[in-house]
């Protein structure tokens, strides 16, 4: 095992991070930019959500101060409920009951926001 593979953590809380991080950051209304600095740069943060690369712990550390979460809650089980208001249920609902034609036109739509 590398050097560098032994400062990794293990694959099943780097996913829990993975969402984590996502739904901490948006129900904070945070953009990756707002949580970057200098020691974490935003393109680390997008491959951290997207999974592209696993957490580190001096990562998991800065983010946890960050967001002002325990590093705890951000090794935990994902709790996706924290970002279910009844606002964006409504918009699940409405997306899930459009064909793939309304769906292509919603994303080209929301691309160029």
């Amino acid at each position: 095992m590398s050097q560098e593979q032994n400062h990794l953590l293990p694959p099943s809380v780097s996913e829990n991070i993975r969402h984590n991080l996502w739904i901490y950051r948006t129900y904070q209304n945070q953009t990756r930019k707002e949580l970057a600095d200098a020691n974490l740069r935003s393109g680390v943060l997008r491959a951290y959500e997207y999974g592209f690369r696993p957490v580190s712990p001096a990562h998991l550390a800065l983010i946890a101060e960050r967001l002002a979460v325990p590093e705890e809650v951000l090794s935990a089980p994902p709790n996706f409920a924290l970002l279910l208001d009844w606002q964006t249920r409504r918009i699940v609902e409405y997306y899930r009951a459009m064909n793939d034609e309304q769906r292509h036109a919603l994303k080209r739509l929301m691309m160029h926001m």
